[in-house]
């Protein structure tokens, strides 16, 4: 809250007796003695008609109930808006400024942080004729409120743009005008200790920003300086943070653990240093590979923030909680990060319970989105390599054996694939239960929160001085997560695709599935693994379409030649990214098992086509091939039905004895 710009003397006909009140007012509040203020503009009320003690007569009540009744505080400020009909969509008073901003930090702590950023669009425009302190936390906000909602890229433009003036020497910050040129500034004096402290909290936010943004050899050298001070405590998460972005885990690990016990205290502060502590060790062991670890750290940290959460209600009701603990409970993104790790662990059920409860916060989060998805994939199939176990297959195929000695007859699976894939009954896509009907909505709302290939970076609006700023376009957030980089949008872009594909093969819509599979084959960038995926959907699909000849052209071994998960190409920083995720578990994991899947692949469609002796051909190749590489469990399978098909029965024979009957037995 400002503590100057509220009270303050009113317009030229106040009485010298009015004056006195509003003097004795200003002194009381700047003694915190909000009681004492209180008696004495109790005595302007005859004022009716001026807004600023109307507003500071609010601000005097909301301070004395030590932040709590901060329901009743709003309700005053849409009061005086009302009354003198002040519109924010209309600011064009300096003086209007005061009621939204802390109309903005009401809403700041509510964490309704889109709001707010509207409400400060507009009152950054004052920022020139506005009084320097209030002007300072103005500009302080406004940088907290772009990393709340990770638009690190428009918070370090407005850093840069306020520190420019700070070098230059001018230290009052509403002096603004980028028309002044060089040898008309005058020459820099002594920081005063307020603007040394204003610097400080600068360069903390930038910090801050070059972590988000991995900026890590600028950060490093911001947070070494900090670090010099043993006490520091936000310098101690802050070296973490970096060492953890660099892919030193243990030392990040370390540094964390050197943090001191309750060192921040939920009641004072809205932060709680344990649940941080406890968040942040689940994240190293996410990326260390631990996932079980991890949700075993997360699930301590969403205990601890329920039972201070639980805390603070017994004390009274919501309404009635100081300002700053006011949204200083981490539920949604502790249940975000809960549920990233027990899909890594393949637990997706429990993980798609987790990431529902978080999407309703970040329902403008695409990567959250494209994580339920996945949760919704693993639940009907966890793993795509337990079709390529031969033995375990070989002891599927056959079902049973009637008769005995030399009538024995051996009866066969009708079906290899225990896939599960479309629901029969009539349930709507939107009802969210972790099935593939609602994975398919949840890739849709995945690609659309997606940013556009030419969708440029705008000028953020804070730094256009003189412009009023239109209302902010619906951009999308990736809050809780970190700002996604052009490598990032691409590589999230493929998985959305490839996933959308393989679920619209799995729920029978084949067109569509073809659609995306091709359009993931056009992707600029692409990696060897998502190749191979959009190939392989792509060929399916078009055998479901009875295009067998479109189907062989993508079924070439040579379309593919290496199954990396990495973007190829590209001066890009993916390297510090890949750091820190955990280490991947992808199937296949060579080649030579990729080249075995698409010829199995072909043998099919040559079955398909009649050409059996061909694909009979094809297939003893690729069953040379299992003592190099695994091989789809359904050759055998394949093999005994064009043998059958061939009129041959004794080499059919020869195989259910020689690999499935003396497993049966």
């Amino acid at each position: 809250m400002s503590e100057k710009e509220e009270i303050e003397r009113t317009t030229d006909t106040v009485t010298d007796q009015e004056q006195e009140y509003a003097q004795n007012t200003l002194n009381e509040y700047k003694k915190n003695n909000y009681g004492g203020a209180l008696q004495f503009i109790n005595k302007l009320d005859t004022r009716t008609h001026d807004f600023k003690v109307a507003h500071n007569k609010a601000l005097v009540e909301y301070c004395k109930s030590d932040f709590k009744k901060t329901d009743a505080f709003q309700k005053s400020l849409t009061s005086i808006c009302n009354q003198f009909k002040i519109r924010v969509e209309k600011l064009d008073d300096v003086d209007q400024c005061i009621v939204h901003y802390n109309q903005a930090i009401l809403l700041y702590h509510q964490r309704q942080y889109t709001n707010a950023i509207y409400i400060m669009d507009r009152v950054y425009k004052f920022i020139e004729p506005m009084d320097d302190a209030l002007a300072k936390q103005v500009s302080l906000f406004a940088i907290e409120l772009q990393l709340c909602v990770r638009q690190s890229d428009k918070a370090i433009s407005l850093i840069n743009y306020l520190e420019n003036h700070l070098i230059n020497g001018n230290p009052n910050i509403k002096i603004l005008d980028k028309s002044v040129k060089e040898k008309d500034t005058k020459k820099a004096q002594p920081l005063d200790p307020a603007m040394e402290e204003f610097k400080k909290k600068l360069n903390r936010y930038k910090i801050r920003c070059y972590l988000m943004n991995h900026n890590l050899d600028v950060a490093h050298k911001e947070i070494s300086l900090l670090l010099k001070d043993k006490q520091n405590v936000e310098a101690m998460f802050l070296g973490s943070n970096l060492e953890y972005l660099k892919g030193n885990l243990v030392e990040a690990q370390k540094l964390l653990g050197s943090v001191p016990k309750n060192c921040l205290v939920y009641n004072e502060c809205g932060e709680s240093s344990d649940v941080m502590f406890y968040n942040n060790m689940g994240v190293i062991h996410h990326a260390m590979g631990k996932p079980n670890l991890a949700c075993h750290y997360f699930q301590l940290a969403l205990k601890e923030d329920m039972a201070l959460t639980n805390c603070v209600k017994k004390d009274g009701k919501s309404e009635e909680k100081t300002l700053h603990i006011l949204g200083g409970s981490k539920y949604h993104e502790l249940m975000y990060n809960l549920g990233v790790s027990l899909l890594h662990a393949k637990r997706p059920t429990q993980a798609f319970d987790c990431l529902i409860i978080a999407v309703r916060r970040y329902h403008r989060n695409a990567r959250l989105w494209m994580r339920l998805a996945e949760c919704c994939i693993m639940t009907t199939k966890e793993s795509n390599e337990v079709d390529f176990d031969i033995q375990k297959k070989q002891k599927e195929i056959v079902v049973d054996v009637i008769g005995s000695k030399d009538k024995q007859k051996v009866i066969l699976t009708t079906s290899l694939s225990k896939d599960k894939k479309y629901s029969t009954e009539s349930e709507s896509y939107a009802v969210p239960v972790p099935s593939l009907e609602f994975a398919s909505l949840c890739l849709r709302n995945a690609a659309t929160l997606l940013p556009s290939d030419n969708n440029t970076s705008p000028i953020p609006l804070f730094l256009i001085p003189g412009v009023t700023p239109p209302v902010p376009s619906c951009t999308p957030g990736p809050a809780p997560s970190s700002p996604m980089s052009p490598e990032s949008i691409m590589s999230l872009r493929n998985s959305i695709l490839a996933a959308s594909a393989y679920v619209a093969l799995c729920l029978g819509d084949y067109i569509m599935a073809l659609e995306h599979a091709e359009k993931l084959l056009q992707q600029p960038r692409l990696s060897g693994a998502h190749k191979l995926l959009g190939h392989l959907y792509c060929a399916e699909a078009l055998v479901l379409l009875d295009k067998i000849s479109e189907a062989l052209e993508h079924l070439n071994p040579d379309n593919v030649k290496h199954i990396n998960l990495e973007l190829p190409g590209g001066e890009d920083n993916d390297e510090k990214r890949i750091k820190t995720s955990p280490p991947p578990k992808w199937f296949p994991h060579n080649l030579a098992t990729a080249h075995a899947t698409m010829q199995y692949n072909i043998a099919v469609c040559k079955t398909i086509r009649g050409q059996l002796d061909e694909a009979i051909a094809l297939l003893k190749q690729v069953w040379q091939m299992s003592g190099k590489c695994k091989v789809p469990g359904h050759i055998i399978m394949l093999v005994l039905y064009i043998e059958l098909k061939l009129g041959r029965p004794e080499p059919a024979r020869n195989l259910i004895k020689q690999y499935l009957f003396q497993n049966r037995l």
